[in-house]
């Protein structure tokens, strides 16, 4: 198998074929609740809903300037010009039936799941099969990716688990979100054939997408976080101008959007009580875990907690150890087998991500891989870290499912990247008996 993956030829029409796969994956793992009456019926009384649409039908062609220079089209807080005729467009197609606004969702979610697909496949690292294979499992890895329980803040209702992308469809305003990582993908996409074929076309695209992908919502300040490292891994000469570029424009755009729409609300500090949201969530998750009665779900259950401990401690040694991450994450798969029947009480005990997942301390985890991956590999890993790092910055302060679907989508690229680098090490045999006889001169 390895021999097939290594000298394997992949051509134009099969990526087409394998992308032309995953979109239509993506519209059935996600079309549940887009054609569900009772769930339409349901979010249709959905306060944010009404206003956007009701304001785009009493809104003029006359009136769309004014969403370039002041606020959007929900006439408070933010600057998302394009979102706001988006908005406009789709309230004078559907008036108030807000299955059409979902379905426009469904479809620029599957296009952003198949620009995954590109965008992991031109960043793995081996053959045209290995490529292809890390695309297909990034775009599938954010499909199927699931948000945390949320706490949502005292006095309003926590957020279940779901799958993030599953969960957006039937509320359409949260199309901002998929519309600008749409042009935030697309431009990181451009940005990557630039900096293969050094064609300015692809550069001018790539930073026309930010602008996009900014103007439809301040999500896209986190871009240019990502660029510098993702560059490096390409052209290090590229480095200055083309972080340069990116950081300028977002410049430009914060001092407009503070302009234009001086109360809007974004990335400024809130002080405690960001933190006094988090701690109570988990401290409540733990207490609830630990100390309901015996039968009662989530009742005692120490597993979680003790199977956390043990992942970090064998992050902490193994990194103290200079041990390769790729091992590590063996240690750690035979550590959630062993803690799942040491402390939950059966070996199927393969939920115990699950609890960890509500406490954080998978976080705690992938921090930890991701510490080694700095250590040890100089190749795209490093640069997808600090881009799933870079994601989260924007939403520091946010509580909500929504919020998470520009985060998940580079935690994606983030695990597809990571087993691109399972593959290179497991693989390649002059690095497999490097890394071999590094375990053993360590050990000795």
């Amino acid at each position: 198998m390895a021999d097939w993956l290594a000298h394997g030829a992949v051509s134009k029409r099969w990526y087409v074929c394998v992308a032309v796969v995953l979109g239509i994956a993506s519209l059935i793992a996600t079309a549940e609740l887009v054609f569900d009456p009772w769930v339409q019926a349901t979010w249709a009384k959905n306060a944010d809903s009404l206003l956007i649409a009701e304001n785009g039908l009493t809104a003029q062609w006359s009136d769309i300037g004014r969403w370039w220079s002041g606020p959007w089209i929900q006439h408070e807080m933010y600057y998302r010009p394009l979102s706001s005729m988006l908005f406009f467009a789709e309230a004078h197609l559907f008036g108030m039936n807000f299955q059409g606004y979902c379905i426009v969702s469904w479809l620029a979610n599957a296009a952003n799941v198949v620009l995954l697909f590109l965008l992991g496949a031109s960043l793995a690292r081996g053959s045209g099969r290995v490529r292809t294979i890390i695309g297909a499992l990034t775009a599938i890895f954010f499909l199927l990716a699931r948000h945390p329980e949320i706490f949502q803040g005292v006095g309003n209702p926590t957020a279940s688990a779901a799958r993030v992308t599953w969960g957006m469809m039937p509320w359409w305003p949260a199309q901002t979100d998929i519309f600008s990582m749409l042009f935030g993908l697309s431009s990181l996409l451009l940005l990557d054939r630039y900096l293969l074929n050094d064609k300015k076309a692809y550069l001018a695209g790539a930073l026309a997408s930010f602008v996009a992908a900014l103007l439809f919502k301040e999500m896209a300040l986190c871009i240019p976080l990502m660029v510098p490292l993702l560059v490096l891994y390409r052209q290090r000469k590229a480095v200055p101008a083309v972080s340069a570029a990116y950081l300028g424009l977002g410049v430009v755009f914060f001092v407009v959007r503070s302009l234009a729409a001086p109360g809007a609300s974004g990335l400024e500090y809130q002080g405690i009580q960001t933190f006094r949201n988090c701690a109570y969530y988990v401290v409540n998750s733990l207490y609830v875990l630990t100390h309901s009665p015996p039968g009662v779900s989530g009742g005692s259950e120490w597993f979680p907690v003790l199977g956390s401990l043990g992942l970090l401690a064998i992050v902490v040694v193994m990194t103290w150890k200079r041990v390769e991450w790729i091992w590590t994450g063996l240690a750690v798969l035979l550590w959630l087998l062993a803690s799942g029947q040491l402390f939950g009480g059966s070996f199927a005990m393969f939920s115990v991500a699950g609890p960890m997942l509500k406490l954080g301390t998978v976080l705690v985890f992938w921090g930890g891989l991701a510490v080694l991956v700095l250590v040890r590999d100089r190749g795209v890993s490093v640069a997808l870290v600090v881009a799933m790092l870079a994601a989260f910055v924007p939403v520091l302060n946010r509580m909500g499912p929504h919020y998470w679907y520009w985060p998940l989508a580079f935690y994606a690229l983030l695990n597809a990247g990571l087993l691109n680098r399972l593959y290179e090490v497991s693989f390649q045999s002059d690095e497999f008996s490097l890394i071999v006889s590094r375990s053993s001169k360590s050990s000795e």
